[in-house]
C-alpha cells in the first residue's frame, strides 16, 4: 500500500488496531518500513505516529520503538454507555458519595451536589484502570442505585439505566485524553509503587436532551517512570 498521506497511513494502523491485526503491547514497523509501506517521507511518518500517540493508540519504550496500547482507553459512544469489562476483567467498586463537584466537573454539570463515584477495572491482580464518574444530582431521581457503591446493574452502566428508565438516550459528546504526574489518589487507586510515576488519562462527558449529566475520569497506568531533578 502506498498513498503518500498521513491521513491514510494513521487510519490503516489504526484499523489494524481496531481488528486485532496489530496486538497489544505489539511493536509498530520502524520508521524505515513504514516510509516503504506508504510513501512518506521520515517526517511524515513521525507526524503520524505522534497522532497515533495522542489518541491513545500507541506509546513509546525509551530505545525500543512504539508499541500499541491497550484499546480499552479509546472505547466510546455506545460501547461505553453499554459496559466497557472485557472477557476476564472484573470492576472493583471503591466508594460512591454525595459531594460538591469541583470546579472542573462543575464548568459542565454546573454548581452543586452530585454524586462521584469511583471503581477500579482488573484482570486477576493487574489493575488496568482507575476510574471516577460525577453524575448530576438529577439523575439520583431516576436512578437511585447512583448513590450506592456497586453497579447500578449487573450488565450495564448508569447511563444505560438511565436512558432505558427516562426514554432519553445518553450519547458521549466529548472524549479527550492527556497525562499528568500520579497524584496520592491515583497512586493508591492503581496500586503504584514509590517515586514519581505519570498516568494517562482519559476524560468522557455523557449528555442526554442536550443536557451534560455526567462527567468521567479514567487514569491509566503510563508504561514509563518519569525522574524529578530539582535545582
Amino acid at each position: 500500500m502506498s498513498t503518500g498521506t498521513v491521513a491514510d497511513m494513521v487510519d490503516d494502523l489504526r484499523q489494524q488496531i481496531d481488528s486485532g491485526a496489530l496486538k497489544v503491547d505489539e511493536k509498530l514497523p520502524s520508521t524505515r518500513v513504514l516510509m516503504e509501506t506508504y510513501g512518506l517521507s521520515n517526517n511524515a511518518v513521525y507526524r503520524g505516529v505522534a497522532l497515533l500517540k495522542a489518541q491513545g493508540y500507541t506509546y513509546s519504550r525509551q530505545g525500543a520503538g512504539v508499541f500499541v496500547r491497550d484499546r480499552r482507553a479509546m472505547i466510546g459512544g455506545a460501547r461505553r454507555i453499554k459496559g466497557i469489562t472485557q472477557p476476564g476483567e472484573s470492576i472493583h467498586w471503591r466508594y460512591s458519595v454525595r459531594t460538591q463537584a469541583p470546579d472542573w466537573v462543575a464548568e459542565y454539570l454546573g454548581e452543586g451536589e452530585c454524586v462521584e463515584r469511583a471503581r477500579t477495572v482488573r484482570r486477576g491482580e493487574l489493575i488496568l484502570q482507575a476510574s471516577r464518574s460525577w453524575v448530576h444530582i438529577d439523575v439520583a431521581a431516576v436512578v437511585p442505585e447512583i448513590d450506592e457503591p456497586r453497579p447500578v446493574d449487573p450488565e450495564s452502566t448508569w447511563q444505560a439505566v438511565y436512558a432505558e428508565r427516562s426514554g432519553v438516550p445518553v450519547r458521549v459528546v466529548s472524549v479527550s485524553v492527556g497525562s499528568r504526574l500520579a497524584t496520592e489518589d491515583d497512586r493508591e487507586a492503581l496500586s503504584l509503587g514509590e517515586g514519581a510515576c505519570s498516568v494517562t488519562l482519559m476524560w468522557n462527558v455523557y449528555a442526554a436532551d442536550e443536557r451534560v449529566i455526567g462527567v468521567g475520569e479514567a487514569v491509566y497506568p503510563s508504561d514509563q517512570r518519569v525522574e524529578l531533578k530539582i535545582s
